[in-house]
């Protein structure tokens, strides 16, 4: 609301500034109606910066209006001159110089009219304001920065499975130092013949027992 209404109070000036170049040109003083398209749109900038007051959805319409006036009035003060007869001359340079200013003050508020339209839809189209739209901002933030904290933990535990990992492997490792395991000529699992072995060992050692004793 209060950027209406500064906006509202600040098109008192180029309303002031164009009563000012219709008169001038009535009054066929041409150079001042120059001066006041200029001055008239300098200071409606000058306005809306010292205000800090948006860019309105007229900023195109007004460059394309004081341009034209400003191309008006070139033309009227340097592009026609009267002749001795009554009748009119065209200068040259006048009317050129006329229709640069044209032509660059109608591309000018052409793209800020172009311009404004497509704020105006990207705003109708997220039905958010720019208040609204920087509070879910500042949302979409803070739930990345809590995101990006919460997954920290889950690294910390990636670590630790993977030396669990590592632990698992050297102690298999240490149950089959001499990879009896993959030895393509034992038909059986190494434990069978250590079982084996043991149990041989065991009735070697009776024998010898029994021996000793008959002696």
């Amino acid at each position: 609301m209060a950027n209406d209404l500064k906006s509202g109070i600040g098109y008192l000036i180029p309303a002031a500034g164009f009563i000012g170049f219709v008169t001038s040109l009535v009054l066929e003083m041409y150079l001042l109606s120059i001066i006041l398209a200029v001055a008239s749109i300098l200071a409606w900038f000058l306005y809306m910066l010292v205000m800090e007051s948006g860019m309105p959805s007229l900023m195109g319409n007004m460059i394309l209006l004081f341009g034209i006036l400003l191309s008006v009035g070139i033309f009227m003060g340097f592009g026609v001159k009267p002749n001795m007869w009554g009748g009119i001359e065209f200068q040259t340079e006048g009317s050129i110089f006329a229709l640069v200013i044209l032509f660059f003050s109608v591309l000018m508020g052409l793209s800020y009219r172009n311009l404004s339209q497509r704020q105006a839809t990207s705003t109708i189209g997220s039905g958010l304001s720019g208040s609204d739209r920087d509070l879910v901002l500042d949302a979409i933030k803070q739930g990345q920065e809590e995101s990006d904290s919460s997954t920290q933990p889950k690294v910390i535990v990636v670590k630790q499975e993977l030396e669990q990992q590592k632990k698992e492997e050297k102690e298999e490792k240490q149950d089959d130092p001499y990879n009896m395991m993959n030895n393509p000529y034992f038909a059986y699992p190494p434990e069978y013949y250590y079982d084996y072995y043991d149990e041989d060992e065991d009735e070697d050692e009776d024998w010898d027992e029994e021996e000793e004793d008959e002696d």
